[in-house]
């Protein structure tokens, strides 16, 4: 990595991710529980982890406005290094035809961003985060809208939560049956298969809106484990976010 590598944050509601990246390449990287991001502490971190000398901006881009504002105001001071909030310090450099732009996560703008500067074409992104997130970009590299969806983690804890007799249950790859013979087989069928038909049925409906052409992207943190169960995917790209906050900071400086 050179001198001109950015620390690009990704903070969404179940993780914060950290990566340096040079040139559109991904160096080192580390993974933290977002309630476990505090703005003290994650400086003492990125000292430990990123030689800091190298890092010319750490660049934001968060779906949590408390932590935003506090590392907005304290990695500057405690790291000397300039801090943008995507949002906020800079824009995402895409045409955001949702009725009310300012309700778009950022991470899906960055995510529509780095997908049709890379690819140049329509496309259908699933983020599989907290929230199951589809959305659309056209031919013209406009954001137009998306779909949200339970994720996989709210859907198994909400089957444990709201029942009495359902345990607890981890996702796992199934076998070919479709048919549960114990209810730990049956839970993981219905997040694992059931999700993946939500999955086709979505990404069918929109690529209808968008074109046969449409390139199918999946990210987020169970995109590799549910390619096997949605067959409607593409490429599976797990750092999108990372790159689209790279290409954002690119575009201004």
């Amino acid at each position: 990595m050179d001198k001109k590598s950015i620390l690009a944050v990704d903070i969404g509601n179940t993780s914060a991710f950290f990566a340096e990246i040079s040139a559109g390449k991904i160096g080192k990287t580390f993974r933290i529980k977002t309630q476990e991001v505090h703005s003290v502490k994650v400086a003492r971190d990125l000292r430990k982890r990123f030689d800091m000398k190298r890092i010319r901006a750490i660049v934001i881009a968060s779906v949590v406005p408390a932590l935003e504002k506090s590392l907005r105001r304290t990695l500057p001071k405690t790291l000397e290094v300039k801090t943008f909030l995507i949002g906020r310090d800079l824009q995402v450099p895409i045409v955001n035809r949702y009725r009310n732009p300012k309700q778009v996560g950022i991470d899906r703008l960055v995510n529509a961003y780095a997908a049709y500067r890379e690819r140049r074409s329509a496309a259908v992104i699933v983020d599989f985060g907290t929230a199951i997130t589809f959305d659309a970009i056209s031919a013209k590299g406009e954001y137009l809208g998306g779909v949200i969806a339970p994720g996989i983690e709210i859907s198994l804890e909400a089957l444990f939560e709201r029942t009495a007799l359902l345990p607890k249950t981890t996702l796992r790859h199934i076998g070919k049956t479709v048919i549960g013979r114990d209810t730990v087989e049956s839970i993981r069928i219905g997040c694992s298969m059931g999700i993946g038909g939500l999955c086709d049925r979505m990404i069918d409906r929109i690529s209808r809106k968008l074109g046969r052409k449409s390139v199918v992207i999946a990210t987020g943190g169970y995109a590799r484990f549910m390619k096997r169960y949605c067959h409607s995917i593409h490429q599976v790209d797990p750092h999108l976010t990372m790159r689209g906050i790279w290409l954002t900071y690119k575009n201004r400086f």
